[in-house]
């Protein structure tokens, strides 16, 4: 046997879920699923992450598709939106893993050595009847706006699918309405990505689907059409699909926070804002009322594609086997590009052609056969690997991944590549009957944060840094900074990794000191620009400063998100129909 690294053996991906993240280990050859099984234990991964994941590691397998899921809680530092982390999303700690050291047998060939293409095999299903073709436009509001007009050029669709509200956009949202309240209640970006599409997609009969509703669907409704007549489209169809948004009730429903065992109505005059993860059924309904654009409240991602999908076919969300395999598409779809090589690429180990124009995926589906592909000619490319790393993204128990519409277990779903860019999907009986409760995220004002950077580099950059903190340290106690939290990181050393990162071989180069707050009180956190500041005449030698030119307070509000099951009925939902000719509401 000889030593290697995870790296030149499995791919990896993370991401966020609540407090902690997920971290996907996937074998390039499924042969060595075994090695893995064997050796990427819980131990192993604590030994990784122990110094940073305050709560439990937890092991999930994927046998299918050569995987292993790894859930570690409290790694985040409370969540996303109010972890005072450099690097906040837990997408960079998936290449800590890769660093785990393996035992593989001598003769084994790494992954750096044997690059390649994935081999093409025959198809295992056949291509009859009536096909569906969906494109997906965004994975999120702030996404690339150039994919849109490319698949409606020629991507041969009928269905154009855009995600945009995702947590941290509403937790962002939110915080920018808190400052200014005139800003629309709905995804800021809609207008900009949909003028140049409703004339296109409604001459081609392409359906368009987005969930950038958010907390007033119907006003979004309202927009696109006096935008449509704006643009000589009188007859556009728009349908709100309404419900969800429980923020006025949500502490007198008798609930409490999943995380902590919380009352929710101890929170009450703290609460901002309570959403639920709505289901695909309002956009079917509104499918079925000839909407040309549906536009829902915050529905699950994936349930913009399935909802399409269960309308054309005539699925019945109550079964759970059609149910699973729409969401399970949707869940590949939802992410936009990351399906083509999109947050893939690793230099001579995940090669990505022109990744600066990327495709994003199509799905074609008959009854019988899902096959997802990319738009013709574009950059990117569409793999089993690349759909595996999908599959798993931000998934917590892969056999149960819950969502509003079923229970989906995503190890039952398989790939195959039959051909160049193209990835047949083999789903196999994988649905649950629907939980009672749908998941509602409740924001809570929790007191403010700001950051400040300092520069060094150099000859003696780290130790010069090192002297700034004690500095800073000395004048916020004299300054008697009421602070809830402060966190320091070496930018370039510790900052993502934070205390998991492996020692330094040498003293570096350069050097950033970063400095986070977070305070009940935004004069507190405030406090922190004022120290950083005179460090330009009175700090140690050679400091540079960030922002140096930027006026006034950096300090935003805190919006923390938690979660809680709400029974069903309490969040119904209803469509109700713009333009056209029409104004029906259908519960």
């Amino acid at each position: 046997m000889k030593r290697t690294t995870l790296r030149e053996v499995a791919h990896t991906r993370s991401g966020e879920k609540g407090r902690g993240s997920n971290i996907t280990v996937i074998a390039y050859d499924q042969k060595d699923y075994a090695l893995l099984r064997a050796q990427v234990t819980v131990d192993a991964v604590k030994a990784l992450y122990g110094a940073i994941t305050k709560g439990s590691i937890t092991r999930y397998e994927a046998p299918a598709i050569g995987a292993l899921n790894f859930v570690l809680e409290d790694v985040l530092e409370g969540g996303r939106t109010r972890t005072l982390a450099f690097e906040e999303s837990g997408k960079a700690l998936s290449s800590l893993m890769l660093t785990m050291p393996l035992d593989v047998p001598d003769d084994y060939v790494e992954r750096a050595k044997r690059p390649g293409n994935p081999p093409i095999q025959a198809p295992l299903k056949s291509n009859a009847g009536k096909k569906v073709r969906v494109g997906s436009a965004s994975a999120w509001s702030r996404d690339r706006f150039e994919p849109a007009e490319d698949l409606v050029a020629r991507g041969n669709i009928q269905y154009l699918g855009f995600d945009a509200m995702s947590e941290v956009t509403m937790s962002a949202l939110q915080m920018a309405r808190m400052d200014n309240d005139k800003l629309p209640p709905y995804d800021p970006n809609l207008e900009i990505r949909m003028e140049p599409l409703l004339k296109p997609c409604k001459e081609k009969g392409i359906k368009l689907i987005t969930n950038s509703g958010w907390l007033d669907p119907v006003a979004a409704a309202d927009r696109i059409v006096a935008m449509g007549k704006r643009l000589g489209i009188p007859d556009l169809k728009v349908a709100a699909v309404c419900g969800g948004v429980l923020t006025d009730r949500i502490a007198d429903l008798g609930l409490k926070f999943l995380e902590t065992g919380e009352a929710i109505s101890d929170y009450r005059e703290d609460i901002v804002c309570a959403e639920a993860y709505m289901g695909a059924q309002g956009i079917i309904d509104a499918l079925k009322q000839g909407a040309d654009v549906v536009i829902t409240t915050r529905v699950a991602d994936a349930c913009i594609y399935l909802g399409p999908l269960a309308y054309e076919f005539g699925w019945d969300l109550d079964d759970p086997s059609l149910a699973a395999k729409g969401m399970i598409i949707g869940h590949l779809m939802e992410c936009g590009a990351q399906a083509c090589g999109g947050y893939f690429a690793d230099p001579g180990y995940k090669d990505v052609p022109r990744l600066e124009d990327l495709g994003n995926p199509i799905v074609e589906v008959t009854a019988d056969r899902i096959t997802m592909t990319k738009l013709p000619g574009s950059g990117g490319l569409m793999t089993e690997a690349t759909c595996k790393e999908q599959l798993l993204y931000e998934v917590q128990d892969p056999a149960r991944y819950l969502c509003p519409d079923v229970i989906a277990d995503l190890t039952k779903v398989a790939f195959r590549q039959i051909g160049e860019d193209e990835v047949e999907v083999l789903i196999d009986d994988a649905g649950l009957p629907k939980t009672p409760t749908l998941k509602v995220l409740v924001g809570l004002k929790e007191g403010y944060m700001t950051e400040e950077m300092v520069i060094f580099a150099g000859p003696g950059a780290l130790k010069r840094a090192e002297l700034t903190k004690h500095v800073l340290q000395k004048r916020f106690a004299r300054v008697n900074m009421k602070a809830e939290e402060i966190r320091w990181d070496y930018l370039g050393l510790n900052a993502v990794h934070r205390e998991s990162s492996p020692a330094l071989p040498a003293d570096p180069y350069e050097v950033i000191l970063r400095i986070a707050v977070k305070a009940k009180d935004k004069r507190e956190a405030d406090k922190l620009r004022r120290e950083i500041d005179p460090l330009a005449v009175n700090g140690v030698a050679g400091t540079g400063k960030w922002g140096t030119s930027t006026p006034g307070s950096r300090v935003y509000p805190v919006i923390g998100l938690n979660s809680v099951l709400v029974p069903r009925e309490l969040a119904p939902m209803s469509v109700v129909m713009r333009g056209g000719g029409a104004a029906a509401k259908v519960a």
